[in-house]
């Protein structure tokens, strides 16, 4: 019997939700991220060369704000092969963002996530499982938003309640994978 098979129908969720991320500091160290330490996680994929990622940058300082007093982690992640530690540390500092940008070496991360656009978020609640994935809103002109993906999916996750929407296709730059 195919053990895979056997256990798949006994396991909630994914074996590799429940790990902790494993992410590269600007000075190379590595962080890990449990979480089980958060009500919600927000991994939003950002990257220094990606046009529509820096279009993003108020929408993405105004999420970092908005959960900054609340039980939610979030980790601005450049995964693209062709970006340096120090480049994602330039992003965020050019970007002014006040929390990080960490490194995702290899695209292990976007991988386990199945992460593949700058910007794309992905919400975990606490168990680390993805709830929510893909665009941050609904539409790349901020006058145009109706829908705040990101925002209400953490919102529906600190109130105890299911995430209504699950997924909005994420649109920018093709996150650049090892080769």
């Amino acid at each position: 019997m195919n053990r895979r098979l056997f256990l798949g129908g006994f396991l909630p969720a994914p074996l590799w939700s429940a790990a902790p991320i494993r992410l590269s500091r600007a000075d190379g160290l590595p962080e890990y991220v449990d979480p089980k330490q958060y009500r919600a996680t927000v991994l939003l994929f950002v990257a220094g060369q990606c046009p529509v990622s820096g279009a993003y940058r108020d929408r993405i300082l105004a999420l970092i704000r908005y959960f900054e007093a609340k039980p939610v982690r979030v980790l601005l992640i450049n995964a693209n092969d062709d970006e340096t530690a120090a480049d994602a540390a330039r992003l965020a500092r050019e970007s002014g963002f006040p929390i990080p940008v960490f490194k995702d070496w290899r695209n292990t991360v976007a991988s386990r996530f199945g992460a593949s656009t700058t910007p794309e978020a992905v919400v975990l609640d606490a168990e680390g499982t993805p709830q929510y994935q893909g665009a941050i809103d609904n539409s790349s002109n901020p006058a145009r938003v109706k829908v705040e993906a990101v925002k209400t999916a953490v919102e529906e996750l600190l109130a105890g309640r299911a995430v209504t929407v699950k997924s909005i296709r994420a649109f920018g730059c093709a996150i650049k994978k090892v080769t």
